[in-house]
C-alpha cells in the first residue's frame, strides 16, 4: 500500500478558487455590552431542518465572534439586492466597532435581543449550540428561533469579487 502525502494550497490560491463560488451575502449580527455588532459573511450554511439548525464561521480575531462566543445569540441577515452598501461597509476592517458601527444603519431588535437590518432579504434568530475553532476561524452553529422575510425582495450574490443580482 502506498502512502501519499497531500499538499496543501498557498491561501492566495485558495482564497481565488473559492472567490468562483457563488455565495448569497449576509451581514451577521449580536448585540454586546458596547451596543450592536456585525459584520459581512459569506460562509453560512443550513445544517439541520428538525431540529433547524445552521452554521456560520467568521475570523477567531472578529469583534463579532467574540461577541457571539460570550453572548450565545445572532442573527443572520440575508440582504437583498440593494443592500451590497451595507455589505460593503460590515466588510471593512476599519469599520467603527459597536454602537457607532450602526450608527445610521436602519434596524430594530429582534426577537433573539440582537440587530435585524431594515430590509434584509431574510433573516434567521439563532441560540448557539456548538462553537468549533478551525484554523483561523470559529465555526458557530444555532439552532434557529425565529425566522422573516421581506416581501418583493431579491437576494444580493457574491461572485469573483463583485456583488450580483438577479435582474
Amino acid at each position: 500500500m502506498t502512502s501519499r502525502t497531500a499538499t496543501l494550497v498557498e491561501a492566495a490560491e485558495f482564497r481565488r478558487a473559492m472567490g468562483r463560488f457563488l455565495t448569497g451575502v449576509t451581514v451577521v449580527t449580536s448585540y454586546g455590552p458596547e451596543g450592536p455588532y456585525g459584520t459581512t459573511v459569506s460562509s453560512v450554511t443550513s445544517v439541520s431542518l428538525d431540529p433547524p439548525m445552521l452554521l456560520v464561521c467568521l475570523g477567531n480575531r472578529s469583534h463579532v465572534s467574540q461577541v457571539i462566543g460570550a453572548t450565545g445569540v445572532f442573527t443572520v441577515n440575508v440582504l437583498g439586492q440593494e443592500q451590497a452598501g451595507l455589505a460593503s461597509r460590515f466588510a471593512a476592517s476599519d469599520r467603527p466597532r459597536g454602537a457607532a458601527g450602526f450608527a445610521g444603519v436602519p434596524h430594530r431588535t429582534g426577537d433573539a435581543g440582537t440587530p435585524v437590518l431594515h430590509g434584509a432579504h431574510t433573516h434567521l434568530d439563532c441560540r448557539v449550540t456548538q462553537q468549533i475553532t478551525a484554523g483561523d476561524h470559529t465555526v458557530f452553529i444555532g439552532e434557529v428561533t425565529g425566522t422573516g422575510c421581506a416581501p418583493h425582495t431579491e437576494p444580493l450574490g457574491y461572485h469573483q469579487g463583485k456583488f450580483l443580482s438577479l435582474r
